[in-house]
């Protein structure tokens, strides 16, 4: 098993059997005994909008692990156990990774519910709605029988964010041969190009989003467990939530 910690600058790495640094983005090398996204079969060069997707995508096609898993560099699946830490703060072993997975096909984050506002309506508060249509049209294209489960997600106020799982590699292989055939068509009919850096991010943006779709469909098939994420650098929930009121009721993105 190895999870891959996503980052794109040195930082402080969790020191257990199962984790391993993956550079993503041109700056320095990040750890001595880091993977590149640069090497093999991938799509490092767009790493500025599909984000850790090109972390993923080089999962896809050159890790030969039985079972894999995402971290951030920041964000990992937490523990009340204390087993291992990084700034003090617990995060889920490699050992007690691989116990959940014994009753379990995958694991993933605990969805954040955003309460007043449907996920589809977040969407388009803070990002395009334009991309936001283009998307949903490349689900009734590509994979019609996914557009109620699209539709479902969309309309619902839960979601599980940043990516984040761990399972059998031909499990997740199974999502990601669904998922960017569907990125890499829009990747050709969104102007991304002209967007901010953050907008332009907006590949990475889609795929939290239909790693949820993708759930929903063979959630009858799946024993999915759901794990609370904990960011080691902290977070302002507060300033979270007033930045999701002014997109939601004043239109500021």
């Amino acid at each position: 098993m190895k999870i891959y910690v996503v980052s794109h600058k040195k930082y402080l790495f969790p020191s257990d059997w199962s984790f391993l640094p993956i550079q993503v983005g041109d700056g320095e090398k990040i750890s001595e005994d880091a993977l590149s996204d640069h090497s093999n079969d991938n799509i490092s060069q767009l790493n500025t909008s599909f984000c850790e997707l090109t972390a993923v995508y080089w999962i896809w096609k050159n890790s030969q692990d039985d079972i894999v898993g995402l971290a951030h560099y920041r964000r990992y699946f937490s523990s009340q156990r204390r087993e291992l830490t990084v700034k003090g703060k617990p995060i889920a072993s490699g050992d007690e990774l691989l116990g959940h997975l014994e009753q379990n096909d995958i694991l993933v984050a605990k969805p954040r519910n955003y309460f007043i506002t449907s996920i589809k309506s977040h969407y388009i508060h803070a990002h395009h709605q334009s991309d936001y249509d283009q998307l949903r049209n490349e689900i009734a294209l590509q994979h019609s029988d996914y557009l109620a489960d699209f539709d479902k997600i969309m309309n619902g106020t839960k979601i599980s964010l940043y990516n984040m799982f761990v399972c059998k590699k031909a499990l997740i292989d199974q999502y990601f041969s669904w998922l960017f055939p569907v990125l890499f068509a829009l990747e050709q009919k969104i102007d991304y190009q002209n967007y901010d850096t953050y907008q332009k991010r907006v590949f990475g943006f889609m795929a939290e989003r239909l790693f949820n779709v993708w759930l929903h469909h063979h959630k009858d098939s799946l024993k999915i467990k759901y794990l609370p994420v904990v960011n080691i650098d902290g977070e302002n929930l507060f300033l979270k939530g007033i930045g999701l009121l002014k997109r939601h009721f004043w239109g500021k993105k």
